[in-house]
């Protein structure tokens, strides 16, 4: 029945259930009423017979007495008023009838009593004694039909049939009306929910018609529909701000669905990729991507798609003209707030001119532009890496040094366009005569290199060296000239000298001299008696320590000015020695002693404290404005120092010196070393409120794609770009293109080593932010220092350097 009404309209449930539990309820009253008036009719029998038998039982006990037959006879016809009666039988002892009565049509009573008694009896009946002075003498029996009683019963039940459909009938004609009232506001609801459903407009409203119930639920419905108006008016808005922002948006924008299908882009992105319609699939997209990028964005997509992971890759991408464009890819699973994914976003830039500008930087910084041959840079990064392969493989290599005998004769004799000429000569037979994995670099003058990588056997080495020299010694023309020059060679080889890069260019520097001691164009492998520098090294040792204890070293300053309005944004501090007995020993000397044997932290420690005490005194006595800073620079040993975090923290609690008021300047090759743990160490540090620099920038063989990662305020460029400005145009180009790419970082640019008004100018030119060096002034004392900002405020004065 459940079911059956489940698929019914709620008009046509409410007649059902109205006209089932009308007709239940009258049925069910019916029967109660029909079982009290057959209960009611029987008691009327009873009582009846009961009249009748004391009656009839009272009269016939004289006649039974005197066996008046015809009396007895006479006393049961009285019976005969009663149609319901059927018989009544008189006995004057159990075995003797002595009168009886019988309806029309009925049974004669047996001729003894038992009978009666023993049968079961179908009409109602009783047995009543006939006593005289209350003693038995015979017995009555009357017994009455159920046709009277039957009738009345039948009469009372065609009344209850035709009260029942009464009822029905006015039950159905109430329930047509009732459910009219329920069912119509409902279908009213319903009708205003197809229509919004249909037109998509939820500023529609349900009427009411009523304060009940269905009044309420109109209520709720109509303020259902306000709040999903308002909501769908803010997703709108929210949805129209997002199109504005993405087609503005500099970067390209796009979405994919759960199955990797493109489901949005924005316009960046159609120009990035060179299309405006026919989007590619991501199989597509996958084969414009450039080979060599191919197996990493793989690997990366992989971790976006399985393990939900947001990446960052750059690669390569064709476009449809065919033309390659270089991309960084950013992108992020979605999930709803059930955390069950709905797709991915992400962003792509073209950074093809950030890529293009890398490339050039990195010929410029790692290449000689002469020669063509690695510089001083990129084989130092070289020699670096070659020795952590031999120490973890096992393997062997060699270190050359070769210098130009009498190089700067042909100099002087046939000018500079001659020795350029000889030296790119002497360059390709170097890179002739070696392996194509070994590594030929000039690293000055007439100074040349050559790594030489998987060594097997010190008679390998001695091979490459003599066919070195004959390579040489072939004349070379040039002017019309034939000049025959030669090489001296300097070897070392590792892990037999020695595992550290640099104890290994001192050694093969050392060989090269025994070389030309021993009458130039020959080659000497390192040895032990060499090694009196080993010597001095140890004695130097010995005295660090002893000048750390006696407090022989002190710290000097140098100011840094802005380049743009010429005041003093702070200091950097710089140590010194003065021996008693060798006078000034200068930190390139001291400091690598102290980082082999660890000295460097106790002087790092020193170092960090005095400087920030005096900068904070420096600050509180308004010779410095709040926000200067004072740079200090950290050692490799001290950058990895595992109680790094604590020195500083402890140094600025000591000291009282704002964080912000302390850079740290970290080389950048000691970054390199090891990016991601540079990295972490200096997110630590940035905690601290602490700013940092990267100190020498340029020098090193830093990537920009790790350059961007490194959390770091300051670039500053090394001296040796400086320098030579405006006389080197590379140099020039290359610290033009430091300054662009670090303001395009949001990073602050310092130029060291400023000596002249040229170099000044060139950096203001290129927006350079800061500048130090002698232009400005030298590394001062305390005393010193403070005489000069005396002299200058807090602002360099215009009078000590030219207007430009």
């Amino acid at each position: 029945m459940i079911n059956i009404l489940k698929n019914q309209s709620v008009r046509r449930k409410l007649v059902i259930i109205a006209l089932i539990t009308t007709g239940v309820s009258l049925l069910m009253s019916n029967l109660a009423f029909i079982s009290l008036e057959y209960y009611l009719a029987r008691q009327d029998v009873q009582k009846k017979l009961a009249i009748l038998g004391d009656v009839i039982a009272t009269r016939s006990a004289t006649a039974l007495t005197f066996n008046d037959s015809a009396l007895l006879q006479s006393n049961l016809a009285t019976l005969q008023a009663d149609s319901s009666v059927i018989r009544g039988c008189i006995y004057s002892d159990p075995n003797t009838l002595a009168a009886e009565y019988r309806g029309e049509g009925m049974l004669p009573c047996p001729k003894q009593l038992h009978p009666l008694q023993s049968r079961q009896q179908s009409n109602f009946s009783q047995f009543f004694p006939i006593l005289l002075n209350d003693t038995p003498i015979g017995t009555l029996y009357i017994e009455i039909g159920h046709a009277d009683l039957m009738d009345r019963i039948r009469q009372f039940l065609i009344f209850s049939v035709m009260i029942l459909a009464a009822a029905v009938m006015l039950s159905l004609l109430l329930a047509s009306r009732l459910q009219s009232m329920v069912a119509r506001p409902m279908r009213d609801l319903s009708n205003t929910l197809r229509n919004i459903m249909l037109r998509k407009d939820y500023s529609i409203r349900a009427g009411k018609d009523s304060n009940d119930e269905l009044g309420d639920l109109v209520d709720l419905f109509n303020s259902l529909l306000r709040t999903i108006e308002e909501e769908n008016a803010s997703l709108k808005t929210s949805k129209e701000r997002f199109h504005k922002l993405t087609a503005l948006s500099p970067v390209g924008i796009f979405q994919l669905d759960q199955n990797q299908q493109l489901q949005y882009v924005n316009q960046r992105w159609r120009d990035i990729h060179g299309v405006q319609s026919n989007l590619p699939g991501l199989q597509e997209w996958f084969a414009r991507i450039h080979a060599d990028d191919l197996p990493d964005v793989r690997q990366a997509w992989n971790r976006l798609t399985s393990d939900q992971e947001s990446i960052v890759i750059e690669l390569r991408l064709q476009r449809r003209d065919q033309s390659h464009v270089w991309i960084q890819l950013m992108a992020s699973a979605l999930h709803d707030r059930n955390g069950e994914l709905q797709g991915y976003l992400g962003v792509i830039s073209d950074i093809s001119e950030l890529k293009a500008a890398q490339l050039q930087m990195e010929t410029l910084a790692f290449y000689d532009p002469l020669t063509g041959l690695a510089n001083r840079r990129l084989f130092r990064n070289r020699l670096e890496k070659a020795v952590k392969t031999v120490m973890r493989s096992g393997t062997s290599m060699a270190l050359m040094f070769l210098d130009m005998d009498q190089f700067k004769r042909v100099n002087d004799t046939l000018g500079h366009d001659a020795g350029d000429s000889l030296l790119k000569e002497v360059a390709s037979r170097l890179n002739n005569t070696v392996r194509e994995n070994d590594t030929v670099s000039r690293i000055g003058g007439d100074e040349f290199t050559i790594l030489l990588t998987d060594v097997h056997q010190t008679q390998d080495v001695l091979v490459v060296a003599e066919k070195l020299l004959l390579a040489m010694a072939k004349p070379i023309r040039i002017k019309g000239q034939d000049i025959v020059t030669t090489v001296s060679i300097g070897i070392t080889l590792t892990p037999d000298d020695s595992t550290d890069a640099n104890t290994l260019m001192k050694n093969a520097d050392l060989a090269m001299y025994r070389a030309k001691e021993m009458g130039r164009n020959n080659f000497q492998f390192f040895s032990e008696d060499m090694n009196h520098s080993i010597l001095e090294h140890l004695s130097l040792e010995k005295e660090i320590g002893e000048a750390i204890a006696r407090e022989h070293f002190s710290l000097v300053f140098q100011p840094k000015i802005s380049l743009t309005d010429y005041h003093v944004t702070g200091v950097e501090t710089l140590i010194r020695w003065q021996h008693p007995e060798k006078g000034m020993i200068t930190p390139d000397r001291f400091i690598p002693v102290a980082e082999e044997t660890g000295q460097i932290f106790e002087i790092g420690s020193w170092v960090l404290e005095q400087s920030c005490r005096q900068m904070s005194s420096l600050i509180r006595s308004k010779v410095l404005p709040e926000d200067a800073k004072v740079a200090v620079n950290l050692s490799a040993r001290q950058f990895t120092d595992p109680y790094l975090l604590q020195r500083i923290r402890s140094v600025l609690e000591i000291t009282k010196i704002r964080p912000q008021c302390l850079e740290l300047e970290i080389t950048e090759s000691t970054l390199m070393e090891d990016v991601e743990s540079a990295i972490q160490i200096m997110q630590e540090i940035k905690k601290t409120g602490v700013a940092i620099a990267i100190d020498d920038f340029g020098t090193g063989y830093s990537s920009l794609s790790y350059i961007k990662r490194f959390p770091i305020d300051v670039l500053k460029v090394d001296r040796s770009f400086v320098t030579d400005i405006p006389d080197d145009e590379n140099d020039m180009a290359i610290t033009a293109a430091v300054i662009a790419m670090a303001h395009k970082l949001s990073l602050t640019v310092v130029a060291e080593g400023v000596e002249t008004q040229q170099q000044l100018q060139f950096l203001r030119q290129n927006a350079c932010d800061e500048g130090q060096g002698y232009l400005f002034s030298r590394p001062l004392s305390l005393g010193q220092l403070h005489q000069f900002l005396s002299e200058s405020g807090s602002t360099f004065r215009a009078d000590k350097i030219s207007e430009l």
